[in-house]
């Protein structure tokens, strides 16, 4: 009974020293206590081939950093277990735990990282734990025991590297420790031939052959040395990772129970938990319903006004477009009319620039008409003097102006424009053809025109009444001159 409920109440508690475990330690300890020991043998060791054994000591200290960077991540995720535990263990789990659990599972939780964790965090916020289901369980397990064995992975691979770095060391030695022994040998077998042709030495021959032989063998130590450093390297990468290796799969099993444990279907004090959870009252459930029915309510007020609103700029909307349509259509009549405007202004502009042409004639003959008149005039006040004279003036004048009062008759027909400003006008005019006070201009123009054309016609008219009334008078004083004449000679 104990034991089940140790099982059911099951906790995480991380300590730093159940990951970065005494082993651990007494490994780098004893490492360092070996090498203090031995340190002339190793610094003379080391010499021999100082790149090789430089490359295997790196090795080394690169591979002790990634079995400690593995245990401390781990640790970092029962770090994180143990908040969503905290955050469990609330009776109302607060939203800013449930966001700042989210926004760590990718840093704090690396090794349990996965879409199913993010699915256990939302069902923490709603159901108050983690409700784990059989699948989800056996993924984040999985995954996390897979990413903790490839970190374990890493050390065992820089531990066989090292045994490989040991062996490359042992064959770079033999094979300068051979070829230098085969170069003494011929050196040897050449003492030995002159030797045999007489000569002498032969102490000396095996003195040499001993000192040219002693070099060559201290290629050895180049082979040995590496080896030594290579298999003491992995020796030891093999006992550190045999520590670390336990700490993790403790940690793995003890996750592992605790994911276990937060199973509803596996965890009968979860199941009675959720049991116990709150459930609201009559009076809470009313009291909601009758605010969710308020709410309802006004929000479907605010809704039928939100469609009237609607539908009536709707309408707005097809008036609007019903008007411009009618504009359309009256803009284009207007345009149809200005341009037919257009058409007969210019016809009238044609018109009054050939009356232009013809105006200063009429002119010229009216001043002529003038000075014949006021010749006339001065005739008449000198006929007592010289009736003849005056007769012969008068027929001369009278004939001028006859063909005076032709020219006159025959521009006047024509005449229609008085001057040649008007037709300026006349242009600025169709030009503003656009604005509606052209019209007004127009028929302004038209009746200064007119009024122009009338006070000429006076004028002519007055011209014609006093030249028929000085010929009535001198008419009357031809026959007055010629009645005395008649009655003398009767």
């Amino acid at each position: 009974m104990t034991d089940q409920k140790t099982h059911l109440a099951l906790k995480i508690k991380p300590k730093i020293y159940h990951f970065i475990t005494p082993g651990m330690l007494l490994c780098i300890v004893g490492l360092f206590a070996v090498v203090y020991m031995l340190r002339e043998t190793v610094q003379e060791s080391f010499f021999t081939n100082v790149p090789l054994n430089s490359v295997i000591i790196m090795v080394v200290f690169y591979a002790i950093i990634v079995a400690f960077m593995n245990n401390y991540q781990l640790y970092r995720t029962a770090y994180f277990l143990k908040r969503i535990q905290d955050v469990e263990d609330k009776d109302e789990p607060d939203h800013e735990d449930i966001t700042y659990l989210a926004n760590n599972l990718e840093t704090e939780g690396a090794l349990i990282n996965i879409q199913n964790m993010y699915k256990a965090l939302e069902n923490l916020s709603v159901y108050g734990h983690l409700n784990f289901n059989d699948n989800d369980a056996r993924l984040i397990k999985s995954k996390l025991g897979a990413r903790a064995r490839s970190g374990r992975g890493v050390v065992n691979y820089f531990a066989g590297i090292l045994v490989m770095l040991g062996l490359i060391g042992t064959f770079w030695g033999l094979l300068q420790t051979i070829a230098a022994v085969g170069s003494a040998m011929g050196e040897v077998s050449k003492n030995f031939q002159s030797e045999a042709g007489g000569g002498s030495g032969g102490d000396i021959d095996i003195g040499e052959f001993i000192g040219s032989i002693s070099a060559p063998l201290q290629g050895m130590g180049i082979a040995f040395s590496s080896s030594l450093f290579g298999l003491s390297g992995s020796l030891f990468l093999g006992f550190l990772n045999f520590f670390a290796g336990k700490a993790q799969n403790s940690t793995i099993e003890l996750v592992a129970r605790w994911i276990d444990n937060r199973i509803p279907q596996l965890n009968p004090v979860l199941a009675e938990k959720v049991s116990k959870q709150k459930v609201p009252k009559s009076d809470d459930l009313k009291a909601w319903l009758a605010g969710f029915v308020y709410l309802s309510s006004k929000t479907n007020q605010k809704m039928g006004q939100i469609m009237l609103a609607l539908s009536k700029s709707t309408e707005a909307m097809l008036k609007s477009a019903h008007q411009t349509e009618k504009l359309y259509n009256y803009q284009q009549e207007m345009y149809m009319a200005i341009e037919g405007m257009n058409m007969r202004m210019g016809t009238i502009k044609d018109t009054l620039q050939y009356m232009s042409k013809n105006i200063d004639p009429i002119r010229h003959s009216h001043s002529d008409m003038a000075s014949n008149l006021k010749v006339m005039s001065e005739v008449i006040s000198h006929q007592a003097s010289s009736r003849e004279d005056i007769t012969s003036v008068q027929i001369e004048q009278t004939s001028a102006l006859a063909d005076q009062l032709r020219q006159l008759n025959t521009s006047f027909d024509i005449m229609s424009h008085v001057q040649s400003g008007l037709v300026k006008e006349i242009e600025k005019l169709r030009e503003r053809s656009q604005h509606e006070d052209n019209i007004t201009e127009f028929t302004n123009l038209v009746w200064q025109l007119n009024s122009i054309l009338e006070e000429i016609r006076q004028e002519n008219t007055a011209v014609y009444s006093n030249i028929f009334k000085e010929e009535s008078v001198y008419s009357d004083n031809d026959k007055i001159s010629t009645d005395p004449d008649n009655s003398s000679e009767g």
